[in-house]
């Protein structure tokens, strides 16, 4: 195996003709579907230069930092990016998530925060445009129209809706 390239954030590797992108905070990240009150989901607005500068809503998430697990990073993005700060018992571990199998080495982890309006201590870091809360009875229709594609938001979604249904 040999590193074709690499920055702080990710490395592209080749062994055997196959190229695949390993990222070194993604094993150890977190993406939070953060509900409110029984009521709604904390979504941000972020812009994505990946993707044309488009903005996406999408759940909190983010790298992991060295020696952090996945549940103390979904606390820590999820008071970054919301304001909110949850604790470890307020969070569920839904699943894990593998973005693209074919070309990532990711697998992350995927958490419910279930909070309360009392959560809220402070405001979202630069990295948000802004936050928004959706009545948990609109997801299903964001969902539909497109409004919601970022693949992280809809595997929380699917695992969450699967419990809700179980």
């Amino acid at each position: 195996m040999s590193t074709v390239y690499e920055n702080p954030w990710f490395k592209v590797v080749r062994e055997d003709g196959f190229h695949w992108v390993e990222e070194s905070g993604a094993n150890n990240g977190a993406a939070v579907l953060a509900v409110v009150d029984a009521r709604t989901a904390l979504l941000v607005r972020v812009k994505r230069p990946a993707q044309g500068e488009q903005v996406m809503l999408e759940i909190p998430r983010g790298y992991g930092e060295s020696g952090e697990s996945s549940l103390q990073c979904a606390c820590r993005e999820l008071h970054e990016e919301t304001g909110y700060r949850a604790t470890p018992e307020q969070l569920t571990r839904l699943g894990r998530y593998r973005p693209n199998s074919a070309i990532l080495a990711s697998c992350v982890d995927l958490y419910l925060a279930e909070l309360t309006s009392t959560d809220l201590v402070g405001s979202p870091d630069g990295e948000v445009l802004a936050v928004e809360a959706v009545p948990l009875g609109d997801l299903p229709a964001l969902l539909q129209d497109g409004t919601l594609d970022d693949g992280f938001t809809l595997a929380a979604l699917a695992h969450y809706f699967a419990r809700a249904q179980g």
